[in-house]
């Protein structure tokens, strides 16, 4: 044998003893994936569609039928949708749901979620406060956070203001979110604020006043974006320099080279929106759906969200980089709504809504 393949083979040899270590470690760390729990066989997760679904699909679902030796049947879906589905399949619901803030609360309120037991997921010491929604109900993973993109060809300094938007300079160059998307419906909230001259805490409760703001955007010629490929077609054409979007899913355009960029600081604050994974009422495989939230909240994968989606994540530890600071700002500059009262009187804001703009 030659010294080189005495060397390959010793290599090779502790690259396996590290890699037996380390799923070794990963099972240590989730002792109540009992044998009962394996042989449910398959876990059902519903994930937030797009670039979220593939981060899980790409880097953590692999692991996850690794180390449980259960299978992942995946789904993916938006929060209007999953609430539907929690409604009409409640009494067999998929067992975890990836879906935002603006879901959690209406759902909990209506008993279609149950309580996360933090006990049985030893990551859970790791969640920032702010990201444990609704006292344990949902494991926040990422702040997707909504501001102004612009067209950096044809807009040459950051709008530093909501009410940026409507100013006549900017008419024809506008658009923005429908109301049945979450950031549309912060909008109406922001418009609020600009209404009424109150900050967050008090103008998110004057819908009414906002929603009579926002429809004076049609006098300065303002577009309604309709999915998000038209939206980011639009800001990268130039077509439509002002609009209103998700940093988490243009930021590789940006890191591609796009002529887009965030508004990273707003005088009245930027949207945050944090999804979380949530669990039915009636979830079948709980032990399962435990294990895919702990692995979900390791700190390896939570420091993917920042890296890799350029936000804000969930684990205490993961700090914010600086090529995602960036784009993001700082977290003291983004404003998060009281989204039980939104999502309760969501109908209503929808009606008022279709009626300013149709």
């Amino acid at each position: 044998m030659s010294q080189a393949t005495r060397h390959s083979k010793k290599g090779l040899s502790r690259r396996r003893f590290m890699g037996n270590a380390a799923a070794g470690a990963v099972a240590i760390g989730m002792p109540w994936v009992t044998t009962k729990a394996r042989a449910a066989g398959q876990l059902t997760v519903v994930l937030n569609q797009g670039l979220l679904a593939k981060l899980w699909i790409d880097h953590l679902n692999p692991l996850f039928e690794k180390e449980t030796g259960a299978k992942l049947n995946v789904q993916q879906s938006v929060t209007s949708n999953m609430l539907a589905m929690l409604k009409t399949q409640k009494d067999n619901p998929p067992d975890l749901m990836q879906f935002s803030e603006a879901g959690v609360f209406l759902a909990r309120d209506e008993g279609l979620l149950r309580q996360h037991k933090a006990a049985n997921i030893p990551n859970w010491k790791f969640l920032r406060k702010e990201f444990n929604m609704a006292d344990d109900y949902s494991a926040g993973m990422i702040d997707a956070m909504h501001t102004i993109f612009y067209n950096t060809n044809a807009v040459k300094e950051a709008p530093t203001s909501w009410a940026d938007l409507w100013n006549p300079a900017n008419k024809n160059r506008i658009a923005i979110p429908p109301v049945t998307w979450n950031n549309g419906l912060r909008m109406i909230v922001s418009a609020a604020e600009i209404a009424t001259g109150m900050p967050l805490a008090k103008a998110q409760y004057e819908y009414a006043a906002g929603i009579k703001h926002l429809a004076k955007l049609k006098q300065n010629g303002v577009v309604i974006y309709n999915d998000a490929p038209q939206a980011l077609q639009m800001m990268q054409s130039g077509q439509v320099p002002l609009v209103p979007f998700y940093v988490a899913f243009a930021a590789q355009l940006v890191a591609q080279g796009a002529p887009i960029y965030p508004a990273a600081n707003l005088k009245e604050g930027k949207h945050g929106e944090i999804v979380g994974m949530n669990m039915p009422v009636n979830a079948k495989n709980v032990e399962l759906a435990e294990a895919y939230v702990n692995l979900s909240l390791t700190k390896d994968f939570q420091s993917k969200i920042d890296s890799v989606l350029r936000a804000r994540c969930g684990h205490t530890e993961v700090p914010i980089s600086p090529d995602t600071a960036k784009l993001i700002g700082t977290p003291e500059n983004t404003t998060y709504a009281d989204w039980a009262f939104l999502s309760k009187n969501r109908a209503k804001i929808t009606e008022m809504w279709n009626e300013a703009f149709g």
